[in-house]
């Protein structure tokens, strides 16, 4: 990572922070005493290392030479920015921490991994660090948007647990981004709404949660290849009362590493 005091607070509070608490001991070539050339002493630190931590943040050139030569010598690497647009073409393709300033989300994220790597030292990080790109009915999820959904006003009337509703479907498609197979036993996916938004997916039963809300659990019948698609139908209930509402709602991905939230509000237009 860069040196300087911009990044003090996400080394001290943040990476050894995580890497102290998952039990694994953590060291920056400027902390080391030593007699060699500070470039032989990162050829060596970084052979020795079990787990590399890089932080891309300002597209620092030292920084992509040693994540490169880490790359090479097949190390397990965790790649951590504060915004996803420091991330170089190349390495776009692997899962990145991106925390946006905030050190609390940097510190969670990292020792969850750390943990996971130590615990799991024959398997690779990517196998479980899955990095999806998702589409509700073609708009992106990428936090605090509103997705539009179209409801067939011929529903009207339509009885369900004693009421009447209105119904719309919808599709959640999928983009895998990284450059390995995600398996779908390696996670999975809950589509959260308010109790009166009524969600039907294909094989999996809902769950109900406090505060009046609903989960749709999602799974993903077949592997996700580097770069493909996949596509899961989902049909929402709307009670009558509220069909002009605008909704909150949330997409939780889950994995052996911990969650991803996805944030965004729902509103429901009629179609003739």
């Amino acid at each position: 990572m860069p040196f300087g005091d911009k990044f003090r607070d996400a080394y001290e509070v943040g990476i050894k922070a995580a890497c102290k608490d998952a039990g694994a001991y953590c060291e920056r070539v400027d902390e080391q005493i030593f007699l060699e050339n500070i470039i032989e002493r990162v050829y060596n630190q970084i052979a020795k290392a079990d787990i590399i931590v890089a932080e891309m943040t300002g597209r620092n050139p030292n920084v992509f030479y040693e994540t490169g030569y880490a790359h090479a010598l097949n190390k397990t690497v965790i790649l951590l920015t504060e915004d996803a647009e420091d991330i170089p073409f190349d390495l776009m393709h692997y899962p990145h921490i991106v925390y946006h300033g905030s050190i609390t989300t940097l510190k969670s994220q990292l020792e969850s991994r750390i943990r996971w790597c130590m615990d799991n030292p024959q398997q690779s990080l990517s196998s479980v660090d899955i990095d999806l790109e998702f589409f509700l009915n073609g708009t992106a999820l990428t936090g605090s948007n509103e997705v539009s959904l179209w409801h067939d006003p011929k529903s009207r009337g339509m009885k369900r647990g004693g009421g009447r509703v209105y119904s719309a479907i919808t599709t959640l498609d999928m983009h895998n981004i990284s450059n390995s197979t995600v398996d779908p036993s390696s996670f999975s996916l809950a589509l959260i709404l308010p109790e009166t938004v009524y969600p039907e997916a294909e094989g999996l039963p809902n769950s109900r949660l406090p505060e009046k809300r609903v989960a749709c659990n999602l799974h993903l019948p077949r592997p996700l290849f580097p770069d493909s698609w996949g596509s899961l139908d989902i049909k929402l209930y709307v009670d009558e009362e509220v069909i002009s509402e605008t909704f909150d709602a949330r997409l939780k991905l889950f994995t052996a590493i911990g969650t991803k939230t996805y944030d965004f509000r729902i509103n429901f237009q009629g179609r003739a």
